[in-house]
């Protein structure tokens, strides 16, 4: 993809290098991707508690000529949004239309993380995932949802991981070394317990995976590889929709390098799984 096609969400999720500044720049403006597309240079530096050259510096670490041209990006990706009527409904209060304007939200969570995929960091992710030894997920509150829904996944595509809360990773960290991975999920409110799990493994050579809320998160300043999950939501929580097509996507892309493999152990898994089952009527 040349730089002129690469989206404005996923150069902020590429950004690699970023001062403490510049990382509060890129999550405002991925928090708040409507409201930034109108704001000028001067708005922009103080929703973001940094300075105007800051602003302008932030844009040509991104590959912006400058703060116009950045604004430009911002004003395009909000108009894709404003299309799908993002903003059709702000409050409903009929069951259909909450349902709705949920949906909406959803697909925007979609759609912001499908334009932010990066290839070289989902190819980083596979190869972290198939090499290591041996896979522990954790998470706290919605974070554990995620964390058991990744596990099931990647166990479906040959690769088994045990997935827990933190306090579970206390109990297997005397048998993990270097050669094996952890994957905390952390999103807001953070969990201190997940937190120190990676401070520990960090400690110990372990490998991290992240998935969190935005790339300034505690969990992101202990990962080898950090994964944004956009997750916008009418609730006081993080939407699991577009996590759900993250998680799918990376199991699915795992069994397709192997793909006869996939098949023999889906094979094995129905037959041995098949009586357990109510038959067919």
């Amino acid at each position: 993809m040349t730089p002129q096609k690469v989206s404005i969400v996923a150069r902020l999720q590429d950004a690699r290098g970023l001062s403490s500044s510049q990382r509060r720049i890129a999550d405002c403006i991925l928090a708040r991707m409507g409201d930034a597309a109108f704001w000028g240079v001067e708005e922009m530096a103080e929703h973001s508690q940094s300075s105007v050259a800051t602003v302008v510096r932030f844009a040509q670490k991104l590959g912006y000529s400058g703060f116009l041209e950045l604004r430009q990006a911002l004003v395009a990706q909000a108009r894709k949004r404003d299309k799908s009527g993002e903003r059709l409904f702000q409050a409903p209060e009929e069951a259909a239309a909450t349902l709705l304007e949920v949906a909406r939200r959803d697909v925007a969570n979609i759609e912001q993380m499908v334009h932010g995929v990066n290839e070289a960091l989902l190819q980083e992710v596979v190869r972290s995932l198939k090499s290591a030894r041996h896979r522990v997920a954790v998470g706290r509150g919605v974070s554990a949802i995620m964390a058991g829904q990744l596990a099931y996944l990647l166990t479906q595509a040959g690769l088994p991981t045990v997935e827990g809360s933190p306090a579970d990773f206390a109990a297997q960290a005397s048998n993990l070394d270097a050669g094996d991975l952890l994957i905390a999920f952390s999103f807001h409110p953070y969990s201190t317990e997940t937190l120190d799990a990676a401070a520990y493994a960090r400690k110990k050579g372990i490998r991290i995976l992240a998935f969190t809320d935005k790339l300034g998160a505690p969990i992101a300043r202990l990962a080898d590889a950090t994964l944004p999950v956009a997750g916008e939501n009418l609730l006081y929580s993080h939407s699991l929709a577009a996590f759900s097509v993250l998680s799918h996507g990376i199991a699915t892309a795992l069994a397709a390098s192997e793909r006869e493999e996939a098949i023999r152990r889906v094979r094995e898994a129905d037959r041995v799984a098949k009586p357990q089952f109510v038959k067919d009527a």
